[in-house]
């Protein structure tokens, strides 16, 4: 079973149109190069992808670093999830924060309406002369 030619590019991360293209040439020259499956798609055996990583002089690629890749991205991908949690739990707490002091506000300010009414009574109260206090009438 041999590779098709995204599989090639993705394996030794290199452009997609660049393979193709060099591909293509090398069929322009032998004619036999790589052969179709029965989807359609063009597969190249072992030795058609040795010649290929020389023609494109790409080195033999470590298994090592593509599992460090692989790793050092699970990593930020866990990373990611955590902030996202993170960010989600302070926003919550940010709009409990805001509804708390909107309720703060209106009950000071509910506070100030009861104390101006309080002092507007007790102004009458001090304005009514001592006839008008003991008759309890008004002026």
């Amino acid at each position: 079973m041999g590779k098709t030619i995204r599989e090639f590019a993705t394996e030794f991360s290199t452009d997609i149109k660049q393979v193709q293209n060099k591909v293509t040439y090398i069929r322009r020259k032998n004619k036999q190069f790589g052969r179709l499956n029965k989807s359609g798609v063009r597969e190249f055996s072992t030795a058609e992808i040795q010649y290929l990583k020389e023609v494109l002089n790409l080195a033999e690629k470590p298994t090592e670093l593509s599992t460090e890749f692989s790793n050092s991205q699970n990593i930020y991908l866990e990373q990611i999830a955590d902030y996202k949690e993170e960010i989600k739990i302070l926003t919550r707490l940010l709009e409990n924060q805001q509804i708390l002091t909107k309720q703060a506000q209106d009950q000071s300010q509910n506070l100030l309406l009861e104390n101006t009414e309080i002092k507007e009574k007790l102004a009458e109260v001090n304005t009514k002369s001592f006839w008008s206090k003991i008759f309890k009438r008004k002026e």
